[in-house]
């Protein structure tokens, strides 16, 4: 039975990681399957160009995976139990996302976890900052402080 390894993200430690895995170790020895909400791969660092106004490359990671024999499996996680060794994922619907790839109807089993799902922005209950600041941690919010940013240039200030 080959190890199966399960990576939980697919930002830069996440496909990192996937890669390196695949190509160290041997397929006949083992299954390395990423997770993943969104179908592109977010170039983090980057995204305060983006909220600058700049378009910055967002490659679909079924490329970026392409001949390396890594599954990719997009679904949220929306649980982890370490006893059974398994993840439990859902389609972007919340629905328990299954796509006939031999694993359990909205779970994947593993032998080897690899948690790498990033981080968020805390507001540290500060009033106002969830309405009213701006980050650049995920693509969503860059473009809404790039929407912002365009109309404060066209009102002239």
């Amino acid at each position: 039975m080959k190890h199966r390894i399960v990576v939980l993200g697919a930002g830069y430690a996440g496909a990192y990681v996937a890669g390196t895995l695949a190509r160290r170790l041997s397929p006949a020895d083992t299954e390395i399957t990423v997770v993943n909400a969104e179908p592109d791969f977010v170039q983090r660092l980057r995204l305060h160009q983006l909220a600058a106004g700049q378009e910055i490359a967002a490659p679909r990671l079924a490329d970026v995976f392409t001949g390396t024999g890594i599954r990719l499996r997009l679904a949220r996680v929306t649980a982890v139990d370490p006893e059974r060794q398994v993840v439990a994922v859902a389609d972007a619907d919340g629905d328990a996302a299954a796509d006939g790839d031999g694993y359990g109807y909205g779970e994947l089993s593993y032998d080897t976890l690899l948690y790498a799902l990033g981080s968020h922005v805390a507001d540290h209950a500060v009033p106002g900052v969830a309405e009213h600041a701006f980050d650049v941690a995920g693509r969503p919010s860059a473009l809404r402080l790039r929407e912002r940013l365009d109309t404060l240039s066209r009102r002239g200030g």
